[in-house]
């Protein structure tokens, strides 16, 4: 979860490879889900991650749509030898709190088939990171995305003329959910869940290893819980407390889990900023209730609909909220699977 203040929407990306139709409704004719590029990707201690290259040279991507701006981990920019700037009007937050915050320019950007050229990146990261590279929701929120993790592969797509039941083209049965708002716009993908019985706003963020639950909400929402857990951390200078507790009941559109355990964090803790004015902090008031990450993704199938606003999605198999810690290198968990249905 990272998301930057002040920042420059980049330019749209030039695509190098364009995939054949992959369905089409033959009773209307007009339903077109175009892959306009397929990531291969590899699946590391729960971080969704890829290959590409910046200036030519091999780098990490790591596949984060929790990210709402794409950087270079510094210690790969000082590796890579990029001249960093400063930038003082770019602020940037995640877990932990705020990243120090510089600037590179790349002559040109590549991850797989996307191809971005003559570009300003920011570049944050003190912590040891596992990737080079983030990339991020305003590169990937301008296209539809599926998450096919059981096929190691994450598609960009193009969809026209589709209703919503058209889009899930590789099963009958389903489920979906209404985005807050488009991805494209948002460079967010946000979703409103019920944990409990009560309201709250979840984020699919890719680049979380496990689903988290911020404290506050969870205690509104009366849960139990177990016991602690261990410290989790991001991309700011602190490491964040977590809790194990049991939840009654979650319910992500059609899908609904019963007698299931969450990760619980202080999610908004660090994220704050002064004021001009005061010398107070205050929240950035960015940060979401929930974050459905990798665990959630590794379970399901999904396919996140810019044009019509939905999401699609299958359950796989497997835990859908991970407790244990992520292997390695990803095979089945320890972890039972919850009691799930799911509705079309």
């Amino acid at each position: 979860m990272i998301f930057g203040v002040n920042r420059r929407r980049p330019p749209v990306l030039s695509v190098i490879v364009v995939f054949a139709v992959l369905a089409a409704s033959p009773a209307h004719g007009r339903c077109r889900i175009e892959n306009v590029a397929a990531l291969p990707v590899e699946i590391d201690t729960n971080q969704l991650l890829t290959w590409g290259s910046i200036d030519g040279k091999p780098v990490r991507v790591l596949i984060d749509t929790g990210s709402n701006m794409s950087v270079i981990w510094r210690s790969a920019a000082e590796r890579l030898g990029l001249r960093l700037i400063s930038a003082p009007h770019m602020r940037l937050f995640g877990l932990g709190g705020e990243s120090r915050v510089d600037a590179t320019f790349v002559d040109e950007l590549q991850v797989q088939t996307f191809k971005v050229k003559a570009l300003r990146i920011a570049v944050a990261g003190d912590r040891p990171g596992g990737a080079d590279f983030i990339f991020g929701e305003d590169f990937l929120g301008s296209r539809s995305v599926e998450f096919d993790l059981s096929h190691g592969v994450v598609r960009t797509m193009e969809t026209a003329g589709c209703t919503p039941a058209e889009l899930p083209y590789w099963a009958k049965t389903y489920s979906m959910a209404d985005l807050v708002a488009s991805p494209r716009d948002l460079l967010a993908i946000r979703v409103d869940v019920l944990l409990n019985g009560h309201a709250v706003r979840a984020q699919l963020d890719s680049g979380s290893s496990a689903t988290l639950l911020a404290k506050s909400v969870a205690d509104f929402a009366g849960v139990h819980y177990v016991s602690a857990s261990a410290e989790v951390v991001g991309i700011g200078e602190h490491s964040i407390r977590t809790w194990v507790a049991d939840v009654q009941n979650f319910k992500l559109g059609d899908e609904s889990i019963s007698n299931t355990q969450l990760r619980v964090a202080q999610l908004g803790k660090y994220q704050t900023m002064d004021t001009i004015g005061s010398r107070i902090r205050v929240p950035t008031g960015t940060e979401p209730e929930m974050v459905l990450g990798m665990d959630f993704l590794l379970a399901h199938r999904v396919l996140v609909d810019n044009t019509t606003r939905k999401m699609v999605f299958t359950y796989e198999g497997g835990p859908v909220f991970q407790i244990s810690k992520p292997t390695r290198y990803h095979q089945a968990s320890s972890d039972t699977a919850p009691s799930l249905s799911v509705g079309n």
